[in-house]
C-alpha cells in the first residue's frame, strides 16, 4: 500500500479555496485491486479539490486508455477511456449510519487527510462499458483479428443454416395462430 500513498492529500493544511493535482494511474496502481476488470492502463487524473470550512469538493477530469479484451475476437486492445466526476466530502462531528447520498462521503471532524485511490479506481472502472470491442475503420468493419473473424462468419453460416432446416420441419401451431393475428 506504500505505492497508494501518494493519493493521499492532506487538505488539513490546505488554505480555504482550489487547489489542483495531477495523477497517473498505470499498471502499478491497478495492481493493488484484485477484482480489477484491467490490469493494465495509461489515464491521466486532473484533480480540482475545492476546500470549504466544514467541506471539500473534488472534481475529477480522466483521460486515457486500458487494456482489454475485445469481446468479439478476444484479443487485448487499448480502449479510450474518459470522464468526470464530482465527489463532496462533508466533515461532520459524527459519522451517519445511513449515508444514502450519491456522491457525497463524510469524514469524523479531526481527520486531516483522505486517500483518493479507490475513489479513481471505482470511477475508472465505471467508465468501462459491459461491451468493449475494438474500433471501426471508414467502412464501417471492426478492426479485430481478421482470422477470428473469419472463423466467426463461418460460424454463423452453419447456424443460419441449422436454424432455417429447424424452423420449416417443427412448427408450432400456436404460432401459426398468432401469425394469423397480425
Amino acid at each position: 500500500m506504500k505505492a497508494l500513498k501518494t493519493f493521499t492529500i492532506n487538505f488539513a493544511s490546505f488554505a480555504d479555496g482550489e487547489h489542483l493535482f495531477d495523477y497517473q494511474i498505470n499498471s502499478k496502481f491497478l495492481k493493488y485491486f484484485e477484482a480489477a476488470l484491467v490490469q493494465d492502463g495509461n489515464i491521466e487524473v486532473k484533480l480540482s479539490l475545492i476546500k470549504f470550512l466544514d467541506s471539500l469538493e473534488f472534481n475529477f477530469e480522466f483521460q486515457g486508455t486500458v487494456v482489454t479484451a475485445c469481446d468479439v475476437c478476444t484479443e487485448a486492445f487499448d480502449f479510450p477511456v474518459e470522464g468526470t466526476d464530482q465527489v463532496i466530502i462533508k466533515i461532520v462531528g459524527e459519522v451517519p449510519k445511513q449515508e444514502d447520498e450519491l456522491n457525497v462521503v463524510y469524514i469524523k471532524e479531526g481527520t486531516s487527510s483522505i486517500n483518493i485511490a479507490e475513489m479513481l479506481y471505482e470511477m475508472l472502472m465505471l467508465s468501462i462499458p459491459i461491451r468493449t470491442v475494438h474500433p471501426v475503420n471508414e467502412e464501417g468493419n471492426y478492426l479485430c483479428d481478421p482470422d477470428v473473424l473469419k472463423y466467426l462468419e463461418i460460424n454463423d453460416d452453419i447456424e443460419v443454416s441449422d436454424e432455417e432446416t429447424n424452423n420449416d420441419d417443427n412448427i408450432n401451431p400456436i404460432w401459426d395462430e398468432l401469425k394469423k393475428l397480425k
